[in-house]
């Protein structure tokens, strides 16, 4: 879908204000916009981050209703700064069922005008919308162009050229064409001269000639036969700067249309700028002779990377500063041997490869410096080849997409939610904390606490309740992974089923690079092996099987469950579906210890007196020892690796898997 037809695709409505909602729930979008249009607002919508920052480059917006908890690559609060960066001057409204006190005073200090809850009150939602407004044009003088972030690309002889001409051109209406690289800066140039222009408070149209057919073409500038400069034209209702991206690709009919539309706009103060891809022989596109002289009067040249000398140290400063915002990763920084490796690199991908390798390199990052063998770059992982799988070599696997999913914490009582994100090859499993961005990796190094949950600590973030979302990781064999959470990941219903429900939503792509396994080669006992003691029994075998004995109070009593190492059918639906559990007298003790059990309810675990189960009706006659089946999986992952072993455990608990896998690192090595 191409710029300006987010008029259809955004629902967009006219009204007294332009009102943005940001949600990744198709029904929330819909009553907002439904409410906010009877209330005279012109609204549209977006269903994450990218989509946003997308209308909001392409349309003035008033206010933006901003969800936290958002999928894609970047969640609400990243999506926040990045308005800010932008110096988009909208103002903006986080809105969330699935927050925090601290989430709250972080948006606000990243520049949220307020932060309001789900399920919403309308007439607090529309007062603090009209507080949010009457903010934004008390402050309407205000220049929200790009401010002066030229400054730190513009270092080398011919860049400083470069900003003299954008200079130039943002002073006039008359066409200009930039050229460069594939990923050169040629869309960040364009945006720099419309921000330092007078057009700067209307919308930046980027439209990708690429994906312009006849058809599309008609519905963003109007029919064919309608002359643009005439008065009631579709074109009339076009403003600010339109970027055509490699213009070249279009017929020679729609291209003769472009001629015709810069003479109209020019007389309107509308802005085109056109930007054409070389490759890296110098070589260049030639456009129709009639395009090519329209925007000949300014033309703008951008040297490849390899070329800029010291801007790359530059780049890479200004990168590793926003990605540490973005990741709560203050104090990171390359060592002498990783900033020659940076800059002995060609970097062929240019500017916007420099910027997807910092910030994969800051998002991974497990200490402050960053070596050689922190640098991901593209060269360095593996070409795709045929899945090497098996029981000798398995892969390192991540999600297609990025996924979310919200609910109440079990021990921490709060409103809170789970997103996961694909990571590189060699990355690991990361925990973040949404507030912050902040980072603890699953690892058994981070374990703080095992009581009645695993829990991950470094630094001041730290995640509770991971081990059902640590199993179904295990299972599904995702080895790279960012989960961006609150305090504690939800418990949803007690179990692991809604779980497994998303991974499959975001698919599992096969990075096909290797993952060895840790392989037993001798037994393991922790604790004493004795029925009627807790004990782990770890032993040598082909793949990784468990088997749980549980002996509690009734009406539990005497029982156990297997997993057979059967993989993703087996577990979800014999051990996925199995929920947490608690008695009432414990749970009784629990209430007056804070940060335990305050999140429990009827419909997220099992209730038991001592006579029968009280509040639900079991799915397995052996639920409880399945689901102490599912917590041993998911701790046994805090190794990093899949395991090939024999489990066998008697009436142990998270204190006693934590205790083994920290045996398992000391004596296992990797075996093929």
């Amino acid at each position: 879908m191409v710029a300006l037809t987010a008029r259809k695709h955004y629902n967009c409505r006219m009204g007294k204000a332009n009102v943005l909602i940001v949600d990744d729930e198709v029904n929330i979008l819909d009553s907002l916009r439904g409410i906010l249009t009877d209330e005279g607002y012109d609204v549209c919508t977006a269903e994450d981050g990218d989509g946003a920052l997308k209308v909001l480059q392409e349309q003035k917006c008033d206010l933006v209703l901003l969800d936290i908890w958002l999928p894609g690559r970047r969640d609400g609060l990243q999506t926040l700064r990045e308005i800010r960066r932008r110096n988009i001057g909208a103002e903006v409204l986080m809105i969330s069922g699935h927050g925090s006190i601290d989430t709250a005073v972080r948006a606000t200090k990243l520049g949220a005008y307020d932060f309001i809850e789900k399920p919403l009150s309308l007439s607090d939602l529309l007062e603090k919308i009209e507080g949010a407004l009457r903010h934004g044009r008390a402050r309407a003088g205000e220049d929200t162009g790009m401010a002066d972030r030229f400054d730190y690309i513009a270092g080398c002889p011919a860049m400083l050229e470069v900003r003299r001409q954008t200079e130039v051109v943002a002073r006039s209406a008359a066409p200009a064409l930039i050229a460069g690289e594939a990923g050169s800066g040629k869309e960040y140039t364009a945006r720099y001269i419309h921000a330092q222009s007078a057009r700067r408070g209307e919308p930046f149209v980027k439209v990708s000639c690429r994906m312009l057919t006849a058809a599309s073409f008609d519905r963003l500038f109007g029919p064919a036969h309608e002359d643009p400069a005439g008065p009631g034209a579709h074109f009339a209702g076009i403003s600010g700067t339109v970027f055509l991206e490699n213009p070249h690709l279009l017929d020679g009919a729609l291209q003769e249309r472009i001629v015709r539309l810069v003479a109209a706009g020019a007389a309107r103060g509308v802005g085109f700028i056109a930007a054409i891809t070389r490759k890296p022989d110098g070589g260049a596109p030639k456009m129709a002779e009639a395009t090519h002289a329209r925007f000949a009067g300014a033309v703008i040249s951008l040297p490849p990377l390899r070329q800029r000398g010291e801007d790359i140290a530059a780049f890479i400063a200004h990168f590793m500063h926003d990605a540490s915002e973005d990741f709560g990763k203050a104090g990171i920084r390359l060592s002498k041997s990783g900033m020659a490796r940076m800059l002995a690199y060609a970097w062929p991908g240019n500017v916007k490869e420099l910027r997807t390798v910092v910030e994969n390199m800051v998002m991974a990052a497990a200490g402050d410096l960053l070596e050689p063998a922190d640098i991901p770059f593209p060269s360095d992982i593996p070409a795709p080849a045929a899945a090497s799988g098996g029981k000798g070599h398995p892969t390192q696997k991540t999600l297609g997409k990025s996924v979310a999913l919200c609910g109440m914490g079990l021990h921490s009582g709060i409103k809170t939610g789970v997103i996961i994100s694909p990571l590189p090859p060699g990355s690991g499993i990361i925990f973040g904390d949404i507030s912050t961005g902040r980072q603890v990796r699953a690892n058994i190094d981070f374990v703080e606490s095992t009581e009645y949950a695993t829990t991950l600590k470094f630094g001041n973030v730290a995640v509770r309740t991971i081990e059902h979302l640590m199993a179904t990781l295990h299972i599904y064999g995702i080895t790279n992974a960012l989960l961006k959470v609150g305090d504690e990941v939800p418990i949803m219903d007690g179990s692991a089923a809604e779980l497994c429900e998303l991974i499959e939503g975001a698919g599992i792509v096969d990075q096909n690079e290797p993952m060895e396994p840790l392989v037993v080669k001798e037994s393991i006992l922790i604790g004493e092996r004795d029925p009627d003691k807790k004990f782990i029994f770890v032993e040598p075998a082909d793949r990784l099987t468990v088997e749980y004995r549980l002996n509690y109070p009734l009406p539990i009593g005497r029982q156990s469950a297997y997993y057979d190492g059967g993989g993703i059918a087996s577990f979800k639906a014999e051990i996925a579906p199995a929920r947490t559990f608690g008695f009432v007298d414990v749970m009784k003790k629990l209430s007056g210890k804070k940060g335990f059990a305050e999140g429990g309810r009827f419909n997220n675990f099992i209730l038991l007196d001592h006579e029968k189960v009280i509040n639900t009706t079991l799915r397995f006659e052996n639920e409880f020892s399945r689901h102490k089946v599912l917590d041993l999986l998911g701790d046994i992952f805090l190794t990093g690796r899949p395991v090939r072993a024999k489990i066998t455990a008697n009436m142990t608990g998270h204190t006693e898997n934590i205790a083994m896998v920290r045996k398992l690192r000391t004596l296992i090595e990797p075996g093929a």
